[in-house]
């Protein structure tokens, strides 16, 4: 008697029924759909990140600039000068806008010298006392100091402006010294001759900031003349004096700024799909602002 073997096992193994197959679809298309979304939104996130980066680079840069040569403004080799009168003013601004002007006096190294023998100061009405120094002349022999040359003679504590009216043997500076201007409490004080050192005024340098806004897509901020931080849309400054209220009319008034505020606005060099052309152009944005203490005058 045969055995009947059963349907199933003669037929091959089961085929992948449509349904599974569009299920199988499904799935995949929702991984990839997912996946293709992650990516871009990754890559957005970096664009984004390093439209930023570069936005806050150049902002940066500009406002750490800006600041150092704020700082310098008013600098001089000769410590316990800045006080004394006839000091070049820091700050001079045409306006509140984009414009800045920072004033560093310079000395002559080569004039840089010490003194001979111990000087006093005189006071209202004295007589000529020559200032005796070491030299007065470079390496070659070349005559340094002239008449009319601004000395400044300082031991660190005390120092005393005057300004040349001849060259006398010794050799020595001749000046009158009832013409002198002497820090604050420094009137006949006696200047040590181990100490002190006399310093020829150099005229001041002035450092220029404003901005370039002659090329149409981008603008920058310009040091004297020099492009120096691209993107820069805006720049503005605020002046403040020794209590810290704003100087009003700082272009008369620049002898009373003890502070600067720094106002920039920097522009990311990319176009931004969330930002309306309308608003920026279609770029994103990013506002910097510090406020610089003068060092080189008293507060």
């Amino acid at each position: 008697m045969k055995t009947r073997t059963p349907l199933k096992q003669h037929l091959g193994p089961a085929g992948t029924s449509l349904i599974e197959l569009l299920i199988v679809m499904a799935v995949v298309g929702v991984v990839t759909s997912g996946m293709y979304s992650l990516f871009l939104t990754t890559s957005q996130t970096y664009r984004d990140q390093a439209v930023n980066a570069r936005m806050l680079q150049n902002a940066t840069t500009a406002m750490k600039q800006i600041s150092q040569d704020l700082r310098g403004g008013g600098t001089f080799y000769a410590p316990a000068c800045a006080g004394v009168t006839g000091w070049p003013t820091a700050i001079r601004s045409d306006s509140t806008t984009a414009i800045l002007n920072i004033v560093t006096q310079l000395d002559d190294l080569l004039a840089r010298t010490e003194i001979a023998s111990s000087q006093a100061q005189g006071g209202s009405g004295a007589s000529a006392v020559p200032i005796g120094v070491r030299t007065v002349t470079n390496d070659s022999g070349t005559q340094i100091w002239q008449a009319g040359d601004i000395g400044y003679l300082t031991d660190g504590v005390q120092c005393t402006r005057f300004t040349v009216t001849g060259v006398t043997g010794a050799p020595a500076l001749s000046h009158i010294p009832a013409n002198d201007s002497n820090s604050a409490g420094g009137l006949n004080y006696t200047y040590p001759v181990a100490t002190s050192m006399i310093y020829r005024a150099l005229p001041s340098r002035t450092i220029t900031y404003d901005l370039d806004t002659s090329d149409p897509n981008i603008t920058w901020l310009r040091r004297n003349n020099r492009r120096s931080a691209p993107d820069i849309q805006s720049l503005s400054f605020g002046y403040l004096d020794g209590s810290g209220a704003t100087v009003a009319s700082p272009a008369t008034n620049a002898a009373a700024i003890r502070a600067v505020t720094v106002n920039l606005l920097v522009r990311g060099d990319k176009l931004d799909p969330s930002v309306h052309p309308n608003v920026t152009g279609g770029h994103r944005t990013q506002r910097l602002t510090s406020t610089v203490q003068l060092r080189n005058f008293a507060s």
